[in-house]
């Protein structure tokens, strides 16, 4: 399939970035529909694009979803006590005014509570508890509401949720993936940004007017979340935005900044949240998410208005995007719709995966399936230790949700030093020692420092979550956790070297397979971890961390099986006639900049 983005030649002064005698240039060196050198060259900063146009974007994005992680637990949980309560209480359990369920609340009930604790009198637990409907306070810690019925319908509601998101996400990750490369990178992003926002309003109507919206809307912010892509998308299309903007060198730094701003924003956004909850001296669990929500706008308004595109798209169409879809799920276009349906193959999102293409090299399939191996396993074992770590840290050492967040927040400003300082910092000391050997000329696509920083980072995850199962102390448990950060690296430079391999015009199908895999890890991964974790927790608790240890030591085993190859550079696949290499345009407005 033809592509629908232009490519042109870079020689030795353009690659320099020597635009000083524009006026000896030809005005008119392309064909229909693409940019001549003198264009690119004279475009305006504001239309340049950059990572640095995507990265606010991508930290509004994050710090919104880490501001309302944590409230969005006990919205749900308020929500489903309100219903469980106007049913009537259960049997078993007593309504006698003056009556504390405080001595019944078991640990499972006391992790919901806000940063504080509960405030007000939501958190009065010492006091007459109202079982009233009306008297739970939505968002709140309710002690009213800490009884094995809520306990049990939340977490139905939540692996329900957790399952609808997760399959249609692992279905439509590709597909964005796949539009971003028709349509460019910013209106796919928006799009779905726009979709998840849906999902976003639609939760905090359910939780500001209960008595107006039913619970079961809930199940449409899911359908919502997962039509978008959640997270994976917009990591996806951020990336492969910072693919188009960097050339193979620069790569690895570029999308570790959107990896480190997730992080920060996982970091920093429970703390902003715990904060802007308890203004005025008074407890407004909503406020987090309207701020939220007005976050989640101005960051897509900043999308649509000042984000430049970074593809420039040919006149050309070959096919019509509905054709292009039909053939992403292999169905073919005389079939039936039962036989669509019948014959619609799952794997076809996953082909990207195994290039056809003659030229591209006998490594550059390998490297592709152990790279994507590696990101998989290294995005689900990440996926499925997050719930464990908070059960086993207050079940091991007692902690409450001030230590539990300590612990969140060293271990992402750790994962965020870790992309933002340490990733940059690696990638020039290797390329300064190189420069003084003379190698500088020949390491170029998938080469040795990234198969360097991949075992590396394994290693520390595997260091990290051994020292999860044997930390005797709180102590040591939030040191593993650092160490084990560094395995972010790991992350990021597995999704950067993977871009190297394929032709940029295939860069969003590429990272939309990829969120494909992520979308199915992040499905079964947890729901391992959890049972095994209940399973083994009255005998031996620290299993999980061992096993998920095993899970980063095969990585590390496969990582083997990647050769480094020169010659995989995706710029170096793009050639003329006369054999010379083509870069993408957007990469070649941006190689002296991003």
């Amino acid at each position: 399939m033809a592509s629908n983005y232009s490519y042109q030649k870079v020689n030795e002064a353009e690659s320099d970035g020597d635009f000083q005698n524009l006026d000896t240039l030809p005005k008119s060196s392309t064909k229909s529909g693409e940019f001549s050198l003198r264009q690119s060259v004279q475009v305006g900063w504001l239309k340049r694009p950059s990572v640095f146009w995507l990265l606010p974007v991508f930290l509004l994005f994050n710090l919104a979803m880490g501001m309302t992680a944590m409230p969005r637990m006990n919205v749900l949980i308020s929500l489903i006590c309100r219903n469980v309560l106007s049913d009537g209480m259960p049997a078993g359990h007593e309504a006698a005014p003056g009556g504390s369920m405080g001595d019944s609340m078991d640990q499972n009930s006391r992790r919901h509570m806000g940063m504080g604790g509960g405030t007000g009198h939501a958190g009065n637990t010492t006091g007459p508890l109202n079982y009233s409907p009306e008297a739970v306070v939505i968002g709140e810690y309710n002690p009213q509401c800490s009884f094995k019925e809520v306990e049990s319908a939340t977490a139905m509601l939540t692996l329900y949720g957790n399952l609808i998101a997760g399959l249609l996400g692992a279905i439509f990750t590709p597909v964005w993936g796949k539009l971003s490369d028709r349509y460019g990178r910013v209106k796919p992003l928006a799009a779905a940004a726009s979709i998840f926002l849906v999902g976003e309003v639609t939760s905090v109507l359910i939780a500001a007017l209960p008595d107006t919206f039913s619970l079961n809307w809930i199940y449409f912010a899911f359908i919502s979340e997962g039509i978008s892509g959640s997270f994976l998308v917009i990591m996806a299309l951020a990336s492969s935005y910072a693919v188009d903007c960097t050339l193979d060198n620069e790569r690895n730094v570029a999308i570790g900044y959107f990896h480190g701003s997730m992080f920060l924003g996982m970091a920093v956004g429970p703390v902003f949240g715990g904060y802007l909850g308890m203004s005025g001296g008074e407890s407004r669990p909503m406020l987090i998410f309207y701020t939220a929500l007005v976050l989640r706008v101005f960051g897509i308004a900043f999308l649509l208005f000042l984000v430049p595109e970074s593809l420039s798209r040919s006149g050309a169409r070959s096919e019509s995007a509905i054709s292009e879809l039909k053939q992403l799920f292999g169905v073919a276009k005389s079939q039936t719709w039962a036989e669509r349906i019948k014959s619609a193959n799952p794997l076809h999102l996953l082909r990207i995966l195994v290039p056809a293409k003659p030229t591209a090299g006998s490594n550059v399939q390998r490297n592709l399936i152990t790279l994507a191996s590696i990101n998989t396993i290294i995005f689900g074992s990440v996926m499925g230790a997050m719930n464990v770590l908070m059960l086993y840290s207050e079940f091991q050492f007692g902690w409450g949700n001030k230590e539990s967040g300590i612990f969140l927040s060293a271990v992402n400003f750790s994962r965020t030093i870790a992309t933002v300082g340490v990733l940059p910092l690696a990638i020039y000391l290797y390329r300064r020692w190189l420069s003084r050997n003379h190698q500088a000329s020949t390491e170029h696509g998938f080469d040795r420092l990234d198969l360097f920083l991949i075992r590396t980072s394994v290693l520390s995850d595997v260091i990290g979550f051994v020292g999860y199962a044997f930390a005797p102390t709180g102590a040591l448990f939030i040191l593993s956790g650092i160490v084990a950060s560094l395995g972010a690296i790991g992350l990021a430079t597995s999704e950067a070297s993977m871009t190297k391999l394929v032709d940029s015009s295939q860069i969003g199908e590429l990272l939309g397979a990829l969120g494909f895999l992520q979308a199915v890890a992040r499905i079964i991964a947890p729901t391992i971890a959890s049972l095994t974790y209940s399973w083994t927790v009255a005998s031996m608790p620290q299993l999980v961390f061992i096993g998920i240890a095993v899970c980063f030591v095969a990585a590390f085993v496969v990582s083997f099986l990647a050769r480094p190859d020169s010659s995989s550079g995706a710029f170096a696949k793009e050639e003329n006639e006369d054999g010379e290499p083509m870069i993408p345009l957007s990469a070649r407005k941006a190689c002296a900049r991003c």
